[in-house]
């Protein structure tokens, strides 16, 4: 009997992103005419899921939001990830994307730091009621 490799676990031809990093999302198949597109978004799935999968787990930012901010929603500074400017992540809006729709030049900069990626996973988990102090 031979092994079969589900269809989201086929091979893609773009670079895999790794955790933490910023990639410019460049098209939304399910909004064509998205507005808001590109618009940069944090990977947050595990490197071994991204090497495998066609697509990637992300977390949008925006840079329209005004503080104070909802648990789910997570600052990070102009700098980090090569963002050139102060940014939220939109951990309410978690998606999972075909790696075909992130900008084939790559990360706009290094991975996000530490403490940032920890607050955007945590900022996830408040969304989805997983943790209850936020």
């Amino acid at each position: 009997m031979s092994k079969r490799t589900p269809p989201s676990q086929v091979q893609s031809n773009h670079p895999a992103p790794k955790r933490g990093e910023v990639w410019l999302v460049k098209q939304n198949p399910i909004i064509p005419n998205d507005p808001h597109l590109p618009r940069p978004a944090v990977i947050v799935s595990t490197n071994p899921r991204n090497l495998t999968w066609d697509s990637v787990i992300v977390v949008p930012l925006s840079t329209g939001l005004q503080n104070p901010y909802p648990p789910f929603h997570k600052f990070v500074p102009k700098g980090e990830g090569g963002l050139s400017k102060d940014s939220v992540a939109r951990c309410d809006l978690v998606s999972n994307i075909n790696k075909n729709c992130l900008d084939p030049k790559g990360p706009m900069g290094q991975r996000l730091s530490e403490k940032y990626l920890w607050e955007i996973v945590r900022g996830v988990r408040a969304a989805i009621g997983d943790n209850p102090n936020y």
